[in-house]
């Protein structure tokens, strides 16, 4: 499966060099349209994670609460539901104090199977995720390359 366009190789390049429109709108459309998963953009894991977690500690908010059903929900709901018979702006206070849970069981691959038949291939595999394999990239090649091409366009 096609990602990004490190797989692909010279393909593309020599599909506009050419003059080929065709192959290469062909190759464009069967990589991922997910920004985070093109080329310039593929992050080690590790880099994701630190921004997020130490600007939540910079800002002393909490930890993000899960959709699904936990222990304790149940007094929460109570709460709630106390709140609202006090009046809506004490109800709404209530629930930005204490979310309550979109769902009774978090199940991510759980989906309308007409909707699951609609998604792009690239989706698909987001959705079960099935991972791509990171790619190790060397930051002088561009240079390397950049000398090539001068080298040609003097010639």
């Amino acid at each position: 499966m096609l990602i990004h366009e490190w797989q692909l190789g010279p393909k593309m390049n020599q599909a506009l060099q050419k003059q080929q429109p065709a192959d290469f709108r062909l190759w464009r459309a069967m990589l991922s349209t997910a920004v985070e998963e093109q080329a310039a953009f593929v992050l080690r894991q590790q880099q994701l994670d630190t921004p997020e977690h130490s600007l939540r500690q910079s800002l002393g908010l909490r930890e993000q609460r899960p959709f699904s059903w936990q222990d304790g929900d149940l007094e929460s709901c109570q709460r709630c539901s106390d709140a609202l018979q006090q009046g809506f702006a004490q109800s709404r206070l209530q629930q930005q104090l204490s979310p309550l849970p979109w769902v009774l069981k978090n199940d991510a691959k759980k989906l309308d199977a007409r909707v699951a038949d609609n998604l792009d291939l690239h989706s698909r595999r987001r959705l079960y995720q099935e991972g791509i394999e990171p790619i190790e990239t060397d930051a002088t090649a561009l240079y390397e390359v950049l000398q090539q091409l001068d080298t040609q366009a003097a010639a």
